[in-house]
């Protein structure tokens, strides 16, 4: 097995859900310690930070994606040319296909890029928002998403929301004595669902997935609580949806909007395979550090499933895209 197959196995063997990033990020340090990098940390919470590491001071170039997993955690597998686990594509494939890039470049001489790796993307981009404080002002950022070595074009944004609602307790049996939360919720649900939202000419219409509801203590009692949690992929202005969704609701239920952000139209280099992101990237708050490519090896549409892997196909053609995007950068002016 080669050296590239067994770094991103033990990679993907280091368990790194949001929340628990701590073990990957402190590997990473060693291994790009060890390798000339400069290795600093800048907190973001109680034993998380993201990991700066450069050979120069505000480098040009900069390789950066985040370290966090989605639940649940499995490890590592080699199966008909692919990598399987949890993070493999999303986005330890694309780590390592980095980390390979720069040592090319690094090998010839090319020592003005950094990488920065963040925390939190999976939950509400804490490591990004966080890392735009940063004193650094790259020429490029290249971040790392699984989208088929596909520079992105244009990704849509989000709106991530908790619904919650409250009823009275009762025999389900007389409505005058109770009354459903579970009913106040699915009303206010129908009403977000049947709205027309926004469609853009590029990014196509914007999307709600009602991804989690709960509610309610037995099919014979009145709900006395509901919630929901709800994500919207959107196309336009972020703060105009929340606008809406205050109108749509009204005072039928609590509004929580734990995260939100506008979609991001990006300036991708000449010659390359390009695409849409429907998905939602730290790219909203890293291009506040420096213009964005967004691009990375393996299948966004395997990323978060119980069959999550990579191609060893795809990482060596990550390879070659990120050294010739990262040659793109540093070459002289």
């Amino acid at each position: 097995m080669d050296t590239r197959t067994e770094r991103l196995r033990a990679w993907i063997d280091i368990e790194s859900i949001s929340g628990n990033e701590r073990t990957f990020l402190e590997e990473l340090e060693v291994y790009l310690s060890a390798r000339g990098f400069a290795v600093d940390r800048q907190p973001v919470g109680i034993d998380r930070w993201n990991v700066i590491a450069t050979r120069r001071p505000d480098p040009s170039l900069v390789y950066c994606t985040h370290v966090d997993t989605v639940p649940p955690f499995f490890p590592a597998r080699v199966e008909r040319g692919a990598v399987y686990g949890r993070g493999a594509c999303d986005t330890k494939g694309g780590i390592v296909a980095m980390i390979e890039a720069g040592e090319r470049l690094l090998a010839d001489g090319l020592d003005d890029l950094g990488y920065l790796f963040v925390v939190g993307e999976e939950v509400d981009h804490d490591g990004a928002r966080t890392a735009v404080t940063l004193d650094l002002r790259p020429r490029r950022i290249v971040l790392c998403e699984p989208t088929g070595n596909r520079v992105v074009r244009a990704q849509k944004g989000m709106v991530k929301l908790t619904l919650s609602t409250e009823g009275v307790a009762g025999h389900s049996a007389y409505p005058e004595k109770g009354h459903s939360a579970v009913h106040d919720l699915l009303d206010v649900i129908a009403a977000l669902r049947d709205h027309a939202w926004p469609v853009d000419d590029v990014l196509g219409p914007t999307t709600l997935n009602v991804g989690l509801i709960e509610g309610g203590v037995a099919a014979n009692v009145f709900a006395p609580r509901a919630r929901a949690e709800l994500m919207i992929r959107a196309v336009s202005d972020s703060e105009a949806l929340v606008q809406t969704i205050g109108e749509l609701v009204g005072d039928r239920a609590a509004v929580e909007v734990p995260a939100a952000n506008d979609p991001v139209f990006f300036d991708p280099p000449e010659s390359v395979e390009t695409c849409l992101a429907a998905f939602n990237t730290d790219a909203t708050y890293l291009q506040e550090l420096g213009p964005v490519w967004l691009v990375g090896p393996g299948d966004i549409e395997v990323a978060h499933s119980v069959d999550e892997h990579i191609t060893l196909a795809s990482m060596e053609a990550g390879v070659d895209l990120y050294e010739r995007l990262g040659r793109s950068v540093l070459a002289p002016r």
